[in-house]
């Protein structure tokens, strides 16, 4: 299982120590979160249901915004992957289940931010992050694809990524 600090730490650290570090980490995320559901609890209280309605227009309406120097798009998919791999270690726990050069997929088992948005009864705000996950991969090259079935923000149990080379 790939996430721990270690695979990116320039000397190891004890599981102890880790564990320390990430849950500090997660109190950090946990009041930028609760940050976030009084926000959008004071805007429903003032304007009512539609408070929520916005934040599920902006899901809906998230757009990708393609980079200009997009490359071959099976060296973007693995550039792109690599990427999120870095960007996830400590917060996430994941595994590749599928590595072609042009389809890579993963088995999410942790991911802090799921963890901290339904402790604050909020997961429908932290869905927010989760739905910027095409957009992201598109913007990084329109050529690249997402797919997801299942989403620890919505409870279940894994999320199950796979980012591919679409084919015309």
């Amino acid at each position: 299982m790939n996430g721990s600090l270690n695979d990116i730490l320039p000397e190891p650290i004890s599981k102890d120590s880790e564990e320390i570090i990430l849950g500090l980490l997660k109190r950090k995320m946990k009041g930028a979160a609760s940050l976030a559901v009084r926000l959008l609890c004071a805007m429903e209280e003032r304007f009512g249901p539609e408070a929520r309605e916005v934040i599920a227009d902006m899901i809906a309406k998230r757009q990708p915004n393609p980079r200009p120097d997009a490359k071959d798009p099976e060296e973007d998919l693995q550039e792109f992957c690599a990427s999120l791999e870095r960007g996830c270690v400590g917060s996430h726990r994941w595994e590749r289940v599928v590595d072609e050069p042009d389809r890579i997929g993963y088995r999410f088992t942790r991911c802090m931010w799921a963890e901290v948005y339904r402790e604050l009864g909020a997961p429908e705000l932290g869905f927010v992050l989760c739905a910027g996950d095409e957009p992201a991969v598109r913007s990084w090259n329109p050529r690249l694809g997402f797919e997801r079935t299942k989403v620890l923000m919505n409870g279940d149990e894994v999320c199950d990524h796979v980012f591919f080379v679409e084919r015309e």
